[in-house]
């Protein structure tokens, strides 16, 4: 029997509806953030807090999808035997090479391909484990989930943020009307699409805090218009908004936030 709801469907239409969408999938937003990306504090707990829960030894071989500048591969490699890391921008992928030669890891094979674009067999081979941090950003989830699992030997482990982004308070002061609550899909679509896959996948939610910084009002104002898609028209109700909920210190504005994350992880049968 067909499931009563196609969740790789809805998957797709909340993901098209989603203003975060344009920035979040445009190569060229990536390789702008490419250059700041490592200097946000916002990675170092959740870094520390995911590496606690992925289970490592070493004559292991990971598979990291959308690894971006190797938060997760640089530490992963000095644990295992090697490390192939997919990662579609190149922007990205100089600054992963760059900590590499830094911090002398040689056992981390790069691949600079979106992962639907990835062929198993000829690009990539099978691993024991396969991670997706924060990487689900493809339109197919069900296709990119089943070919995770294709590639992985022993677990697959995703990562992705749970409920909201907490984008009501910015929704509202610059448009004037209630929060729409389109933003990225979390982590129940993929949890349902394997579900109806026949994987019965393990959940854990857990919460780490970070803060943002700025250098400037404007910096700030830039960032959130590219990541939020604001109309030029909204920019001043975006400036003060942010105006009024940035802090100043030590020469920065600043703005800590609280999130919750699940991991959402499988063992391969058999």
């Amino acid at each position: 029997m067909a499931p009563v709801v196609d969740w790789n469907e809805l998957w797709r239409v909340v993901r098209l509806a989603s203003p975060l969408r344009g920035a979040l999938d445009e190569f060229g937003y990536w390789e702008r953030r490419a250059s700041r990306f490592d200097g946000s504090t916002m990675w170092g707990e959740l870094t520390e807090r995911q590496m606690a829960r992925i289970e490592l030894k070493p004559e292991y071989t990971v598979l990291d999808v959308g690894a971006g500048t190797g938060r997760l591969t640089i530490p992963i490699a000095k644990r295992v035997r090697s490390v192939t890391a997919v990662e579609p921008s190149g922007g990205m992928l100089a600054r992963l090479r760059e900590k590499m030669e830094r911090e002398g890891v040689k056992n981390v094979v790069c691949v600079n391909k979106r992962w639907e674009e990835v062929e198993l067999g000829s690009d990539v081979g099978p691993h024991d484990l396969v991670i997706a941090s924060h990487s689900l950003v493809m339109l197919d989830l069900r296709g990119a989930l089943e070919k995770m699992n294709a590639a992985a030997k022993r677990r697959v482990y995703l990562f992705t943020f749970a409920g909201r982004m907490g984008g009501e308070g910015l929704w509202t002061a610059i448009y004037g009307e209630k929060y729409k609550g389109w933003e990225t899909p979390d982590y129940l679509y993929a949890y349902n699409i394997l579900h109806d896959m026949g994987i019965y996948a393990n959940v854990e939610i857990f919460d780490f805090e970070y803060e943002e910084r700025y250098t400037s009002l404007e910096e700030a104002v830039a960032r959130f218009k590219e990541v939020h898609s604001v109309p030029p028209e909204r920019e001043e109700a975006l400036r003060e908004y942010l105006s009024g909920i940035l802090v100043s210190e030590g020469g920065a504005l600043r703005q800590k936030r609280r999130r919750k994350v699940a991991m959402v992880w499988w063992r391969k049968e058999g």
